[in-house]
């Protein structure tokens, strides 16, 4: 589904460790953060430019793809 995803620790060891995404959707970049479970996205935000649809299809990935991470 997505060209590339990538995901980098912040705050590693720490209290407020997160997980940083990034990931190419059709040709554009978008970033967030995952944490328990829920995805807070960066600037700019999938919402406003993809459908209802697929933004849905996106987030499911996402969440998808992070729990296989994080079983790891």
């Amino acid at each position: 589904m997505f060209e590339n995803f990538e995901i980098k620790p912040l705050f590693e060891d720490q209290v407020h460790e997160r997980h940083q995404f990034e990931l190419n959707f059709q040709g554009d970049t978008y970033q967030g953060v995952f944490h328990d479970g829920e995805i807070n996205w960066f600037h700019p935000q999938p919402h406003k430019e993809l459908e209802e649809e697929e933004l849905q299809a996106v987030e499911t990935e996402v969440h998808k793809l992070m729990g296989n991470h994080l079983e790891q």
